[in-house]
């Protein structure tokens, strides 16, 4: 081994990425008592991205659904819609990456250019997209 080699192994770096489900990831989460948060809740979720972030995770990711009946969930009915908030959570933070799905089968590519590059932009070039196809036929319903 040279030691430009073992040079760059010792840089290399553990990255993580914090996927978001507002009300937790148990099925039941929404109904416990000291549910802290509301996934509609600016606030909490701001909260959430800046704990993340104080942390030092490199990324806040929320997936999406084009049909919430696709889970018959509860603690998935009411979310605020992806872009939208991490366009918010983006001037809430300084570091962290902002992570969102969208679906390639019912968008349009021009119009899934154009949100992300906001996002893009708002964010000083933290955006990613988790590039995905709609599954369900509930979605095309």
């Amino acid at each position: 081994m040279t030691s430009s080699s073992s040079s760059s192994e010792n840089t290399r770096k553990l990255r993580l990425g914090l996927f978001v489900q507002p009300l937790g990831h148990h099925v039941s989460g929404w109904r416990l008592t000291e549910n802290l948060g509301s996934p509609t809740d600016i606030d909490w979720l701001t909260w959430i991205a800046r704990k993340a972030e104080a942390g030092k995770f490199d990324m806040f990711f929320i997936g999406d659904a084009l049909a919430t009946s696709v889970y018959r969930l509860p603690s998935t009915m009411a979310r605020l819609e992806p872009l939208t908030l991490l366009s918010a959570l983006a001037v809430q933070t300084r570091h962290i990456g902002l992570a969102a799905t969208a679906s390639t089968t019912f968008s349009d590519p021009f119009n899934l250019a154009r949100s992300f590059s906001s996002l893009d932009h708002i964010s000083r070039g933290r955006a990613a997209w988790n590039v995905v196809t709609s599954f369900s036929t509930d979605v095309g319903a």
